[in-house]
């Protein structure tokens, strides 16, 4: 087993678990509880975003840092299904976003990344499903010690630089508690685990601005406005082609789809999904 190290949260991460803990108990418990032997593997777990602003915490969570709302939202949720006995993965879609969060595809700007905006599309292709490693677990061939690392989609798999247990080894036959200048760590001898790699499941998607009027008609679309983003877990072959539909999600910066080398400046946006909403009408 690898060793442990204890995880210091600052005084801000702490008051957002604290208001998830709080959000979950007072609105939430009685759905989870009624989960108790469901046999699905992942369930998409919906909350209302007008609960998350009664929680100050929160409110400024998601609008500001929604990539670290929604990473201690998950540890909350996954504490109340483990005490629960809920053997599915929680996966938290915020919905009903309030109108400030809605956008229009060709006024995202680079500056818009990491934000949550709300877009009204329509869907003009899907890739077949396909996984990605999330967390890839590397083994040390030499100790034995398991080394965990977060990837990122889409990019080079990231690998362990060395071996934080055989280089403390090292450091003691030499009789040093700290780390001299000039010791370098053994070089990595690392083989990633498949078996306890953690994965997704994703689609990518393409999409154009779609245009509804206040009776919910659907007036104009646009396909020279288009954007790519991806969906993943739960609502991996949920949405359709043709079909207008409201998506809640993080702008993101991809790499450039067609770049000739690899340290290619150019970079696109693409919208991370984290909730699929319906509308009328269609293209």
């Amino acid at each position: 087993m690898p060793p442990k190290h204890e995880i210091d949260l600052d005084p801000e991460e702490q008051a957002i678990l604290r208001a998830w803990r709080l959000l979950v108990s007072e609105h939430y418990l009685e759905d989870i509880q009624h989960l108790q032997g469901n046999p699905g593997i992942i369930h998409g777990f919906e909350i209302a975003h007008r609960l998350v602003c009664e929680y100050e915490e929160l409110r400024v969570a998601f609008h500001l840092n929604p990539t670290r709302f929604h990473d201690l939202g998950h540890q909350v949720m996954r504490e109340q299904f483990d005490e629960h006995m809920v053997r599915m993965r929680p996966v938290i879609r915020v919905v009903d976003l309030d109108a400030d969060y809605r956008r229009r595809i060709d006024t995202l700007r680079m500056r818009d990344r990491n934000r949550v905006v709300s877009i009204t599309v329509k869907i003009n292709d899907i890739s077949p499903p396909y996984g990605w490693v999330t967390e890839a677990v590397y083994e040390c061939k030499r100790c034995n010690e398991q080394t965990t690392l977060k990837q990122r989609r889409a990019r080079e798999r990231e690998s362990p630089s060395h071996c934080e247990t055989c280089f403390a080894r090292l450091l003691k036959r030499l009789d040093m508690e700290d780390e001299p200048f000039g010791v370098r760590p053994p070089r990595p001898n690392f083989v990633m685990s498949s078996e306890h790699s953690n994965y997704e499941d994703v689609q990518d998607i393409r999409m154009c601005q779609a245009v509804f009027n206040e009776k919910g008609e659907l007036v104009h679309v646009s396909d020279e406005e288009e954007m790519v983003g991806v969906v993943s877990d739960d609502l991996v072959g949920e949405l359709e082609k043709g079909v207008c539909v409201r998506l809640n999600g993080i702008v993101r910066v991809e790499p450039f789809p067609n770049r000739t080398f690899s340290k290619d400046t150019r970079r696109i946006l693409s919208l991370q999904v984290f909730s699929v909403e319906p509308v009328e009408g269609e293209a």
